[in-house]
C-alpha cells in the first residue's frame, strides 16, 4: 500500500528523495575525501618515518662542560649532546624491541656546500627505517670506508655521479669519499644529505664510541609508548619522541575535519527532511477520508501510523541509495578535476624526476553505512509527527472530510 500510494505521486516522490539524495551524497563525499586524506597522511607519515621511537640525550645536568669541550673539539659540528654506544645494546634487550639503529647526525660540508650527515649502520638502519630509496647505484656495506650516498638534488647541485668523489668536511677534518649511490625522497631538503658508515664519521667527529641518535624499532607500534617509558626509567638522562604519539594527533586533526564536515552534510540532510515531513502532511491531508475509511473498516491506530511511516522510510532508502551513488561519482571526479588526483604531496619537485604520489580513493563499508543510515534516520524522523497525526484521526471525521 506504501508502495502504491508514493507511486501515484511520482513528480512528488522524486523530489522529496531528491532533497534526501543530496544531503547523503555531500555526507558521502565528505566522509570518503576525508578518510582518504587520512590514509595518505598516515602513509606519507609511515614512508618519511619509518621508526617508531627516536631516543636522545635531552640532559646537559650532568658532564655539561665536559659536553661543551667535546663540541668546542669537534668544531660545533654536532647538534645533539652524545649518547654512550653500550646504551644501544641495553635498549635492543628491552621487552618490545625489534632492531635498534644508532645514528649520528651532524652538519658537514660536501665540496663547498653545507648538507646534513647522517653516520649509519646499514644493516641495523635498513631493519629499522626501511631503507633508502636508491635510485642510481647501491648502498654501501661497509661500516668505516670512505663511500657515502647522497641525495637527488645534492648531486645535482655538485653535478656529481655515482663512483665520482666528495670532500666531506665536519668540523676541521676533511675526507675524500667516493660516491656509492644516489638516493631520492621527493623533498628537496632531505635530499640536501650525505649517508655514510657510522665508523667514518665517528672517526671525522672524534666521537668514537657516542652517537647523537639510537632509533627503534617495536615489535608491535602500539607498545611504543611502553617501549619509550621503559628507556626512560633505565637512562633517566635520555629523552624519547614516539612516532605514535605524533600519529595520533595527526589523526586527531583528521577526526576534527570530519566532524566538521559531518556538520555540513547534516545542515543539507536536515533541509531534505523537511522536504520529507511536508511532503507527508500534504499525504495525510490529500488522504484524510483514505484515512477514516480504512479505521471504520477495521485498520488500527498502529497500522496507519506505520503505513505512513513506511512511506517516509522508502522515501529515505530511495533518496539514500541515489544519493550513495551520486556520491561515488562526485567523491571521484572532486580530486580529479581540482588536484589532478589525490595526492601524498601536490608540488613536483622541479630538481628531482619523483613525481607526487597518489592514492586510490578510500570507500568503507563504515562511510557507506553512516551515509545511508543517517539519510534513512533523517526522512524517518521526518516523518513520525505526520505518521502520529493520520494515527490519531477519528474514522467519523476523517469520513466527512472534503
Amino acid at each position: 500500500m506504501a508502495y502504491r500510494n508514493l507511486a501515484k505521486r511520482k513528480l512528488r516522490f522524486g523530489l522529496t528523495a531528491a532533497g534526501i539524495a543530496v544531503g547523503v551524497a555531500l555526507v558521502f563525499s565528505l566522509l570518503s575525501i576525508t578518510a582518504t586524506a587520512e590514509q595518505a597522511a598516515i602513509q606519507q607519515f609511515t614512508r618519511l618515518v619509518g621508526y617508531d621511537i627516536a631516543v636522545f640525550n635531552g640532559s646537559l645536568r650532568q658532564g655539561r662542560l665536559q659536553t661543551q669541550r667535546q663540541q668546542i673539539s669537534w668544531g660545533g659540528a654536532i647538534p645533539q649532546s652524545p649518547i654512550a654506544e653500550y646504551v644501544v645494546e641495553a635498549i635492543s634487550s628491552l621487552q618490545g624491541v625489534y632492531a635498534v639503529s644508532p645514528v649520528i647526525a651532524v652538519r658537514g660540508i660536501a665540496n663547498g656546500t653545507v648538507v646534513t650527515v647522517q653516520g649509519l649502520v646499514p644493516q641495523t638502519y635498513v631493519e629499522v627505517v626501511g631503507g633508502i630509496n636508491i635510485v642510481e647505484g647501491e648502498m654501501f656495506s661497509c661500516g668505516n670506508c670512505s663511500e657515502v650516498v647522497v641525495g637527488r638534488s645534492l648531486a645535482l647541485e655538485l653535478n656529481a655521479t655515482v663512483g665520482g668523489r666528495l670532500n666531506l668536511s665536519i668540523g676541521s677534518n676533511t675526507s675524500e669519499v667516493i660516491i656509492r649511490g644516489v638516493f631520492e625522497t621527493g623533498i628537496r631538503i632531505q635530499e640536501m644529505a650525505v649517508y655514510a658508515p657510522l665508523g667514518l664519521i665517528q672517526r671525522l667527529t672524534g666521537m668514537n664510541g657516542y652517537v647523537t641518535q639510537i632509533l627503534v624499532k617495536c615489535r608491535n607500534p602500539r607498545v611504543a609508548e611502553a617501549v619509550a617509558n621503559a628507556i626512560k626509567s633505565v637512562f633517566p638522562s635520555l629523552s624519547t619522541i614516539s612516532m605514535a604519539a605524533t600519529l595520533q594527533r595527526v589523526e586527531e586533526a583528521i577526526n576534527a575535519m570530519t566532524v566538521f564536515f559531518l556538520s555540513i552534510g547534516a545542515v543539507a540532510l536536515t533541509a531534505g527532511g523537511f522536504g520529507v515531513m511536508n511532503t507527508m502532511f500534504m499525504a495525510v491531508v490529500e488522504r484524510t477520508r483514505e484515512v477514516g475509511i480504512l479505521k471504520s473498516i477495521g485498520a488500527t491506530d498502529r497500522f496507519v501510523f506505520t503505513l505512513f511511516m513506511t512511506e517516509s522510510i522508502l522515501i529515505g532508502l530511495t533518496g539514500s541509495l541515489t544519493g550513495l551513488a551520486v556520491g561515488v561519482g562526485f567523491s571521484r571526479l572532486i580530486p580529479a578535476v581540482f588536484t589532478g588526483g589525490v595526492r601524498f604531496s601536490g608540488v613536483r619537485n622541479p630538481q628531482t624526476s619523483i613525481s607526487p604520489r597518489t592514492t586510490e580513493l578510500v570507500i568503507t563499508p563504515e562511510v557507506v553505512l553512516i551515509s545511508v543510515a543517517i539519510g534513512i534516520a533523517i526522512a524517518t524522523i521526518a516523518g513520525l509527527l505526520p505518521a502520529y497525526r493520520a494515527a490519531r484521526m477519528k474514522p467519523v471525521e476523517a469520513v466527512r472530510y472534503v
